[in-house]
């Protein structure tokens, strides 16, 4: 994956201080909220490419504004209970994906699949 700016919007500090390290490695620049209106200024000031919030901090009116505003950021909505209602509204929202919060992984994985789609529909047909 190309290097690339992160924003996460999570509550609790402990998960969001896990998801952090488990992915700075692959990211550009990393920037880690705890509020709502913050994560608007820093997706905006960092142009990010990739936003991870929490459902719990950001409701599913927020995001979909946040999708609206920010069609160049992939938005993936994590939230501790986070099922396929959830997971349906999210996306409905704008967001490309919706995990539980504390599966990493699958966090990672959705954000890694964005990003490639991504680049593919940027590369010049041969």
């Amino acid at each position: 994956m190309p290097p690339i700016s992160v924003v996460l919007a999570h509550e609790e500090s402990a998960l969001l201080q896990t998801l952090a390290g488990s992915s700075r490695k692959q990211f550009l620049n990393l920037a880690t909220v705890n509020a709502a209106p913050e994560v608007r200024e820093v997706v905006a000031r960092l142009r990010a490419q990739l936003a991870v919030v929490d459902l719990e901090i950001v409701n599913l009116s927020e995001l979909g504004e946040l999708c609206r505003e920010f069609p160049a950021t992939a938005f993936v909505s994590t939230h501790r209970l986070a099922d396929d209602v959830m997971w349906s509204q999210s996306l409905a929202a704008g967001a490309v994906d919706c995990r539980l919060a504390s599966d990493i992984p699958r966090i990672l994985e959705a954000a890694e699949r964005y990003i490639a789609i991504k680049e593919v529909r940027k590369a010049p047909a041969a």
